[in-house]
């Protein structure tokens, strides 16, 4: 059986409990959402201010010949890049005249997925279902099947072989590469052709263009794995760093950080440094919306015990945690831009204060709009009982029950509007 249904019963005064004990866990997520949003900035105007140094005082060699002038400076190298020697898998004998060679590796198993679905009754007890599916999968990472809930019969065994990446040095004219900068290069041609290789390596066989561990890769079985190869060959390329005599070195800017940036092709400095700017505007953004989603589930939770209390019956517990869910909005918004802002001050002080005003703004209305919302459904009649089944006892049981088709998927978690971006 491959599909699990799990309800347990949690009796009011047990909610009542671990909706108080919850207050201590929402502080601390508050205060790691501060800290992440806090670190965030920093990183994101370290980041901008490295970049921009380097941008400032790049040169653009004119060809791939040393010259003394351009020793210790950052330099955009672009040319023809050639391996040194071949790069070879020891285990599988598979050697080529390349920059990378990388074996991936994937093993057919067992994979656990779950969702719960929680619902509140009348008296203020919740029932929980969670529901497990176990379905079998390629992947690249073994999947540790002692950690599920339902191994039996769901084992998967050790990965015999596992993914790999082996690694040439280079040159660029007069420049010599080390396998640390080459092994930045990304290996993303398939390696497709292994007919030279025996039909038999081992305990794998050769099926021409990828290697297998298992009778019939049609019909996998769990425990089988699939070994295919891809790499990075040598061609033209342009890199960004500095040049230290002869040797393409990583950049070190005054702030700490250390810079190389490679790209298939001729590619200019002005279009590399445009996308790492890019990049780093994006991450900003997306660890923003990640401390504000920490920093709206920590209030949420602290006020949790409000929803609780009023669970006794569900539809008025649904009114209080719409308006939990308001409160908690606006107080991730006004606390979430007034640190964004902070850690702005000192560097753009006008900056700040308008994503606070902007911050507020939107808390303001995002108020008015939520009483609206709430006094709606403050308006409707609650349902009444249907049976004296939805009347649950007063103490905390847990029973386990296994049913076929009861999976119901969780609630998704609702956004809050993001702060403007970094100038």
């Amino acid at each position: 059986m491959d599909h699990f249904t799990e309800t347990t019963r949690t009796g009011y005064g047990s909610n009542i409990g671990n909706s108080f004990k919850g207050i201590f866990f929402g502080i601390v997520l508050v205060i790691v959402s501060i800290g992440l949003l806090w670190w965030n900035e920093g990183r994101s105007v370290d980041q901008a201010t490295a970049l921009k140094e380097m941008q400032n005082n790049i040169v653009t060699l004119p060809n791939t010949t040393y010259d003394s002038q351009y020793n210790n400076k950052a330099v955009l190298a672009q040319g023809n890049v050639k391996p040194v020697g071949v790069v070879q898998d020891p285990i599988f004998g598979i050697k080529s005249p390349v920059l990378i060679l990388k074996r991936k590796a994937q093993m057919y198993q067992w994979k656990e997925k779950t969702s719960t679905h929680t619902e509140e009754k009348m008296g203020g007890s919740t029932e929980t279902t969670t529901t497990y599916d176990y379905v079998k999968d390629w992947s690249s990472t073994e999947i540790s099947s002692s950690s599920f809930k339902h191994p039996h019969g769901h084992t998967n065994p050790p990965m015999a072989y596992k993914s790999e990446s082996y690694v040439s040095t280079a040159t660029m004219g007069d420049f010599q590469l080390s396998k640390n900068i080459v092994g930045q290069f990304s290996p993303n041609q398939s390696f497709g052709d292994l007919t030279s290789l025996p039909k038999q390596i081992g305990d794998v066989t050769n099926h021409g263009s990828f290697l297998y561990k298992g009778i019939n890769p049609s019909t996998p079985q769990i425990g089988d794995i699939k070994i295919t190869y891809y790499y990075a060959g040598g061609g033209d390329y342009s890199i960004a760093a500095k040049l230290n005599n002869k040797n393409i070195v990583p950049y070190t800017t005054q702030n700490g950080k250390n810079f190389v940036f490679i790209r298939s092709g001729i590619v200019s400095a002005e279009q590399i440094f445009k996308e790492e700017h890019d990049a780093n505007a994006v991450l900003t953004w997306i660890l923003r919306a990640v401390g504000l989603l920490i920093m709206f589930i920590g209030f949420n939770t602290i006020l949790r015990p409000l929803v609780v209390l009023g669970n006794v019956i569900p539809f008025i517990g649904s009114i209080i945690g719409a308006g939990t869910g308001l409160i908690s909005g606006i107080l991730t918004l006004i606390l979430g831009s007034f640190v964004i802002a902070l850690a702005w001050f000192a560097s753009r002080p006008l900056l700040s204060l308008s994503i606070i005003g902007i911050g507020v703004g939107i808390a303001i209305m995002l108020s008015i709009k939520g009483k609206s919302k709430v006094a709606a459904m403050g308006s409707t009649p609650p349902p009444s009982p249907n049976s004296r089944d939805d009347v649950a006892p007063p103490s905390r049981v847990e029973t386990p029950i296994q049913e076929e088709n009861n999976t119901t998927p969780p609630p998704s978690p609702n956004s809050g509007n993001m702060p403007p971006p970094r100038g």
